[in-house]
């Protein structure tokens, strides 16, 4: 998760959606890629988009899954095993394609996939307290707490309660405090706390002491319908200031409260590595030790694994399945699930850039082509054929509610694009939209070696230059993109992941004129409302309208063109169990995941 970037929303350095993880932030998470939503885009995490190779696919389809058919989007595959069924040691060997910028998950720069897929490993109550099922169903981490309960609806009350006996690596108490720590930090009062979201946090009035040391007692201003996602601890000393909050996790995470510990982080080698906590309280880590290396080239991920150098990858793009598709049957596994998770192009609107003015906007979505943007990174990868074209900023495809609301968005349209660069003050001329003696240029800015990005970039250069406007490419370094480029706004167009959760407001902040993850910043006070709206409406049914009905004002807007949802394809040993194409079940708990009794592997 998060699937979502995903830059902060966790960014998943490359997927969300599809791919590799390169850039993909979980909602509220990004990654490095693509985007997607869980659930709705709450929640997300950003996905960096990955380096791919080209693709697969077809308008309503794509390749071929084994039976053609979609992918049950309750359903997920993670080779599920009872913990009775799995022994004790072994070492697993995994990688990622960006090396963390900063291990808080709740800072702007962590919120990312690829760092958040080992902080719950090492620290999973400061991601959520919470677990998610394959169907979306949000379940207790009864690791960490008693019960997260409703306990009045006017006002709204929700009270946490935690389990005894728990401290954080530093020898402090995991108590109240920790849960207040959490929710007066991110509620966006102090600005100097570079949070990765504030949504659901700052509409809650107060945070008192419950009936003891270990409850917390959250009264909210105005009803919050994903209250639950809420729920979540930090440690005294993170959220000490500002500058501990946003430095102090950068080289590594200082305190931790996980089955795992980190064991060493080289940042020059980009590997980290984790080993069992003693002081862990919940169930024994089966591992003797996991190791993550960042691999930024696909085809060196393929080679690794070839090599027995991992256990598992994520298989998401051709570079990567091609390679090793052949081995599946031979101790080795595919594992498929429709992910939470969906790839995007945003576009920059801020004052003074060239996509400020709406109509330039939406004349760049109407040129491009999603369907060859699809195909170019995805004609090799085993979509099911009556795979569906992502119609929806919120909602997936594969999830209740969806509702395409793309209207005249949903194709490519070149001689509407040019009449809209017209209505805006533009003349084509010749091959070139002009405006006061210059041509328009647009900037698309991308991870360096994302083949995801290089596939799509020539097929948006190719469509934007049939429209009169020319595309700078510009290639940055994976760890900068979000931190230097995405975030601060230096970009035009830029694409990458959202990843999602079960919790519909999660990606609030991405769509509100002033959200944190609105880094386009492209809003409108219409879209304000109905997001606020949908925010506090407990009726399903209601506010899966409401949500409906801005996402059709987003297509309006322009500010994110959707390109599609990705589905997670997962290539790994045989003798792994309960990790793998996760699906909806986004967040992993790791004292599940082992080696099956009598595997070889339990001898490394």
């Amino acid at each position: 998760m998060p699937r979502g970037g995903t830059p902060p929303g966790a960014a998943e350095d490359e997927l969300v959606g599809t791919t590799m993880k390169e850039n993909t932030m979980r909602i509220t998470r990004r990654t490095v890629l693509g985007a997607s939503a869980a659930g709705a885009v709450s929640a997300l995490a950003l996905s960096a988009c990955s380096k791919q190779g080209t693709g697969t696919g077809g308008a309503g389809g794509s390749g071929a899954s084994d039976d053609g058919g979609a992918i049950d989007a309750s359903k997920n595959q993670v080779n599920a095993k009872e913990r009775s069924e799995l022994g004790e040691g072994g070492v697993l060997r995994l990688t990622n394609n960006a090396f963390p910028a900063n291990w808080n998950v709740m800072h702007t720069d962590g919120n990312v996939e690829n760092t958040i897929n080992i902080m719950e490993a090492v620290s999973p109550g400061m991601y959520s307290l919470n677990l998610y099922t394959p169907e979306g169903e949000i379940v207790l981490n009864e690791s960490f707490a008693k019960r997260i309960e409703l306990v009045s609806e006017d006002p709204q009350v929700m009270e946490i309660e935690l389990n005894e006996g728990m401290k954080w690596s530093d020898g402090t108490p995991i108590d109240y405090k920790s849960i207040a720590n959490t929710f007066n930090t991110l509620n966006g009062s102090n600005e100097e706390f570079q949070v990765a979201s504030s949504e659901g946090f700052n509409k809650v009035e107060k945070v008192e002491p419950g009936a003891n040391d270990l409850t917390a007692k959250i009264t909210f201003k105005e009803k919050y319908a994903d209250y639950k996602g809420l729920a979540a601890v930090m440690p005294d000393a993170l959220v000490a200031s500002p500058d501990a909050f946003n430095t102090s996790f950068v080289d590594g995470p200082m305190i931790t409260a996980g089955p795992y510990k980190i064991e060493n982080i080289d940042a020059t080698n980009k590997t980290v590595s984790i080993v069992p906590d003693e002081n862990w309280w919940g169930e024994k880590a089966l591992f003797k030790q996991v190791i993550w290396t960042t691999i930024e080239e696909p085809d060196a991920v393929a080679t690794a694994y070839q090599a027995g150098q991992l256990d598992s990858v994520e298989a998401n793009v051709p570079a990567i399945y091609e390679p090793l598709k052949d081995s599946v049957g031979n101790g080795t596994s595919l594992l498929k699930a429709a992910a939470p998770s969906w790839t995007h192009i945003t576009l920059n609107g801020a004052e003074g850039r060239p996509l400020a003015d709406v109509k330039v906007r939406q004349a760049v979505a109407l040129a491009i082509s999603r369907e060859d943007c699809f195909l170019s990174v995805n004609k090799a990868m085993p979509y099911p054929k009556d795979r569906k074209d992502q119609n929806n900023h919120i909602l997936m495809t594969t999830q209740k509610g969806y509702k395409d609301n793309a209207g005249k968005f949903a194709k490519q349209d070149p001689d509407a694009a040019k009449k809209l660069l017209e209505e805006a003050g533009y003349t084509i001329e010749g091959e070139q939209a002009m405006k006061d003696g210059k041509q328009l240029e647009v900037t698309y800015v991308y991870n360096d070696g994302s083949k995801i990005n290089e596939a799509v970039v020539a097929v948006v250069e190719e469509n934007l230059k049939a429209v009169g406007i020319k595309l700078n490419v510009q290639k940055v370094p994976p760890t900068d993109l979000f931190s230097k480029y995405v975030i601060p706004g230096q970009f035009d167009l830029t694409l990458f992941g959202w990843n999602g959760n079960p919790f519909l407001s999660s990606g609030d902040a991405i769509w509100k004129s002033d959200g944190e993850q609105n880094f386009g910043k492209v809003g409108d006070p219409e879209v304000d409302k109905l997001v606020d709206a949908a925010a506090v409406e407990l009726d399903e049914a209601k506010r899966i309208d409401l949500i409906n009905q801005y996402d059709a004002k987003l297509w309006e807007l322009a500010g994110t063109i959707p390109l599609w949802q990705a589905y997670d394809f997962y290539i790994q040993t045989d003798d792994l169990a309960n990790l793998g194409a996760n699906g909806m079940a986004t967040i992993a708990d790791w004292t599940k995941i082992g080696y099956v009794k009598g595997s070889k592997k339990l001898e490394g």
